[in-house]
């Protein structure tokens, strides 16, 4: 893991976050890992960094590198990193496997970028009876894989899709060449598929706009934490989605912070990124209860799909979230 970024950077006070300006000296030095490398798709928690809400709040936030999101949660639960961002997948898998306290505080991806990408002079597809007998490229034991048979069995679809084991690496490319009619992967990828076929050829199918209720990424943290520091993650996550609210209102201002606090990554590239994940945080439920909302429904949902990946484990949804932390007064995109 490695430091991508470190918070000790001055702000003006904003009212609307909730929290006043605290003095230098009760910084509380707090460390926050992200699921990968930072990139486009995380580019809130580094406004929220150089504009000062961290500081704000009272935090020294320390932003690194994480190698997915169950190693996000082994972070915290090493004490490397206090928060994380990781996904209710993750968390109910590392509960469900037993030891593990990690609970999501914030739902930020009310959608989740679980993806279907083809050839619109191909497969074309478009709606979920089309995957009946589709073959997609896929991975050995790919999460991704049982989402989809998972939402499938949901829509009542008894014809399995046939799924084609494909180096992440090779997929776009094999795809391009017309060697598999379809893909899996994040919706993230969408820039680099287009780019490789096309984008006026390109074909992206998001389960999450077909129906799937899966939440996807938000912010976890253990729960003894919750117990011991309650305001420090308040702190946070209202700092945090305030960060969300700035990139979404202003995806060309973040793109450029992301930038500065990251060498090496495009602008561009960057940009695309943060629009492509604002449509999995800006949905109708937070236009009117907030960024990062959690709706017990929608949990319990998320929660029931995913034991139906995990063979014998047994969860209640509300062993996997905690929705008390969030701000009083929601922060509207």
């Amino acid at each position: 893991m490695r430091k991508t970024a470190i918070a000790s950077l001055a702000g003006a006070f904003v009212a609307t976050l909730g929290f006043a300006a605290a003095p230098a000296q009760a910084q509380t030095p707090l460390t926050f890992s992200l699921d990968f490398r930072a990139l486009g798709r995380h580019a809130a928690w580094f406004v929220a960094l150089d504009k000062g809400y961290y500081k704000q709040a009272g935090l020294d936030v320390s932003i690194i590198a994480g190698q997915g999101t169950a190693q996000a949660i082994q972070a915290i639960e090493a004490g490397t990193a206090q928060i994380a961002f990781s996904d209710v997948a993750g968390v109910v898998a590392a509960r469900a496997n037993g030891g593990s306290t990690a609970r999501m505080v914030s739902v930020i991806y009310q959608k989740a970028p679980y993806a279907i990408f083809s050839l619109r002079d191909g497969a074309n597809v478009r709606s979920a009876d089309q995957l009946a007998g589709l073959e997609i490229g896929s991975g050995a034991g790919s999460f991704t894989q049982k989402v989809i048979e998972a939402f499938m069995a949901q829509k009542g679809i008894t014809t399995p899709a046939k799924f084609t084991n494909i180096d992440p690496s090779a997929r776009v490319g094999m795809l391009a060449a017309k060697k598999i009619p379809s893909i899996e992967t994040f919706v993230m990828t969408r820039p680099g598929v287009a780019k490789a076929v096309g984008s006026s050829n390109a074909r992206t199918y998001l389960l999450a706009n077909d129906g799937l209720v899966l939440y996807s990424n938000g912010i976890v943290v253990r729960d003894d934490l919750i117990k011991s520091k309650p305001d420090l993650i308040k702190a946070f996550i209202a700092a945090s989605l305030q960060g969300w609210k700035d990139t979404i209102a202003k995806p060309e201002e973040a793109a450029d912070i992301v930038v500065k606090l990251n060498k090496g990554l495009e602008k561009d590239v960057v940009l695309e990124e943060i629009e492509i994940v604002s449509e999995l945080v800006k949905t109708d439920v937070t236009a009117k209860r907030g960024l990062g909302a959690i709706d017990p429904e929608a949990m319990a949902s998320s929660v029931s799909l995913i034991l139906q990946t995990l063979p014998g484990a047994k969860l209640a949804a509300g062993d996997v979230y905690d929705a008390t932390l969030l701000p009083a007064t929601p922060v509207l995109p």
